[in-house]
């Protein structure tokens, strides 16, 4: 199947299909699948609050013939920033937390080693100075998986920089760091804000995780790498905003340790996440909306006593804010346009979405090898690819472009042509 061999016919998985142009991305991927190109994917998306495309294809890994199901979970990499940056927004939301207070406020430890002039802001824009801290931990393994251990080394971290000074990317000190604050300002664990922001009242248990519970491991996919663009890595690399730390021989330790179970079971919300396409879609679905839980949805798999259901066609909010505001908070424009570095990559939290004109149409997350998930505000549209054959510039722009180009909508920049784009 995977070498480009004949598919069978039960490659695509027999959900229904709810659109015209799920119908055509299905015959889409089945061209990329007959052509060697996926090994295993979904995709989701919603338009105007209704969901019209949940597709699953292919195999859970290269090793693992049984079928993508749609809510087979994917481990997304820094798709999971996302995710950590709406906790820390939805606890600011809750009065918690001030945007751009000093972290030392609510994490008093933090405020080692000088890092009392660090602010939330700072963080959620990549700009701390921190986008070093804990680089190695990899290679300790018990450490990486020590949720109290990391948050004890990041709160003794040394910042390379002032903070605001420059935008370098956080790739994995940032979910310690968001986590953390998390935690400290809520009073709570961070399981549990997980839970109530954003699992409970968006009815997604069971297809949205950051460190998965056992019994879901059946459901996981396994990644692997496409050795073949080894020169596009190397390109990769070079990009400014990527800390010195970020090197090959990281990138193939995070990947290679993420398909290692007690890795999988770890809470590390820089690049642990593992989720269904169709909980992701839902989730910006929901925050393209200003938090407005979005309906009809497909079924989870699981159900707990504590999760919401919201099938009776009643919405929900999330956040209490206007949406222009919250979106104004997630992009860092507006009231917010002073916590960011004007122009940059990242808003407070989230990647600023463009188009090709240069105007920021919306915002989301990408993760290393091609999973993402983003929305387009004006359009209340929302998207998620997971993947578990990790490519740089691979077919993700091509899916991204084909579903835009059908529904007649603007294609992101990053997305505009095959390019090394991910985060």
């Amino acid at each position: 199947m995977n070498d480009g061999s004949a598919l069978s016919p039960q490659w695509v998985y027999d959900s229904p299909i709810l659109s015209d142009v799920e119908a055509k991305l299905r015959r889409f991927l089945v061209e990329l699948g007959t052509a060697g190109r996926i090994i295993g994917i979904q995709v989701c998306a919603y338009k105007d609050g209704k969901v019209i495309i949940d597709t699953a294809a292919g195999v859970l890994g290269k090793d693992d013939p049984r079928p993508v199901q749609n809510d087979s979970l994917f481990p997304c990499f820094s798709v999971t920033k996302g995710v950590t940056a709406g906790m820390v927004h939805w606890v600011a939301n809750k009065g918690k937390l001030k945007l751009d207070e000093n972290v030392a406020n609510v994490w008093p430890e933090f405020g080692d080693k000088g890092k009392d002039k660090i602010k939330v802001n700072h963080i959620l824009n990549h700009t701390s100075g921190l986008h070093n801290a804990l680089a190695g931990v990899t290679k300790d393994l018990t450490s990486y998986c020590d949720w109290d251990e990391c948050l004890k080394r990041i709160a003794m971290a040394e910042a390379e920089s002032e903070p605001g000074r420059q935008q370098l990317y956080h790739y994995l000190s940032y979910g310690w760091l968001c986590g953390g604050i998390i935690e400290h300002a809520s009073g709570k664990k961070f399981q549990d804000i997980l839970n109530e922001a954003f699992v409970c009242p968006l009815n997604i248990d069971g297809e949205f995780y950051i460190g998965i519970p056992p019994g879901a491991e059946s459901r996981v996919a396994t990644v692997s790498m496409d050795h073949s663009e080894h020169d596009k890595f190397a390109i990769y690399l070079k990009a400014p905003f990527l800390p010195s730390s970020f090197t090959f021989d990281e990138i193939n330790r995070i990947m290679s340790l993420t398909n290692e179970l007690n890795v999988r079971r770890a809470k590390i919300p820089g690049v642990n996440g593992h989720f269904s396409a169709r909980a992701m879609a839902r989730y910006y679905a929901a925050l393209v909306d200003g938090g407005v839980v979005p309906l009809p949805h497909p079924p989870t798999t699981t159900k707990t006593k504590e999760t919401v259901d919201t099938s009776d066609g009643v919405d929900s909010k999330i956040f209490t804010n206007t949406k222009e505001n919250i979106h104004d908070a997630f992009l860092g424009s507006g009231d917010y346009k002073d916590l960011i570095i004007p122009n940059g990559k990242f808003g407070l939290g989230f990647g600023r979405v463009n188009s090709a004109d240069g105007s920021v149409i919306g915002f989301g997350h990408t993760g290393f090898g091609g999973s993402v998930g983003y929305c387009d505000i004006s359009h209340r549209f929302a998207i998620s690819v997971t993947l578990n054959k990790l490519t740089l510039g691979g077919f993700t722009p091509e899916i991204i472009r084909f579903v835009c180009s059908e529904l007649d909508l603007p294609i992101p920049a990053d997305y505009a042509e095959s390019k090394t784009y991910v985060t």
